[in-house]
């Protein structure tokens, strides 16, 4: 078998001067075309690069092929979001999500309700925080706390030293319910901060 003869150029190749048995490869910015002359025939060959060659199908994702949203496997969005069955990273993250919540509170023994958007609350909420706006401070031997400072908590009684400053926060599976108690005047139509954790599956 006779020998090939390749050239490899940049300028438009001469077809006239080529011998049979001649290729020459031509490179035109990102295009690649070799030339073969053969019994006075030219023959061409377009390249693709190899990057293209191995280029997969564009996905929305990627994950694993057990993953089953909210049960199984993981997957990670190319807008972001990611799920995963378990993190270890040091520490051990099981599903915890939050939301977060703002509003006035209400009158002497009445209550806010606020819909969470959690399913099955009773289940899967494992700590709701409430903060508020007191109208008074602690009188205290060295400085007090500023007036209008939040009294801050985890839900139940926030003060029971004294009365003026007591609300209370239950939950079930649809609501969240702050309550000013009787006696909450220093408590009553201010500003209050509400944070909600929850986990993607049943404590109970």
């Amino acid at each position: 078998m006779a020998e090939l003869e390749n050239i490899l150029i940049k300028s438009p190749a001469n077809f006239s001067s080529m011998s049979n048995g001649e290729m020459v490869t031509q490179v035109h910015g990102d295009n690649v075309i070799s030339f073969l002359k053969s019994d006075n025939n030219i023959y061409s060959l377009k390249w693709q690069k190899h990057s293209e060659l191995n280029e997969s199908v564009s996905k929305s994702d990627i994950g694993s092929s057990n993953y089953n949203s909210g049960s199984t496997g993981w997957r990670i969005n190319n807008n972001g979001q990611a799920e995963f069955e378990n993190i270890e990273s040091r520490v051990a993250v099981s599903s915890l999500s939050w939301v977060f919540f703002t509003g006035t509170s209400a009158a002497l023994n009445a209550m806010v309700t606020i819909a969470h958007g959690v399913n099955s609350g009773k289940k899967r909420i494992v700590c709701v925080s409430v903060n508020m706006i007191s109208d008074t401070s602690p009188s205290l031997t060295g400085d007090d706390p500023p007036t209008g400072s939040f009294i801050a908590g985890a839900g139940n009684i926030q003060d029971e030293f004294d009365p003026d400053r007591e609300f209370r926060t239950f939950y079930d599976d649809d609501n969240l319910y702050i309550i000013t108690d009787s006696t909450g005047d220093d408590v009553t139509g201010n500003q209050f901060t509400c944070a909600v954790f929850y986990l993607d599956y049943d404590l109970y």
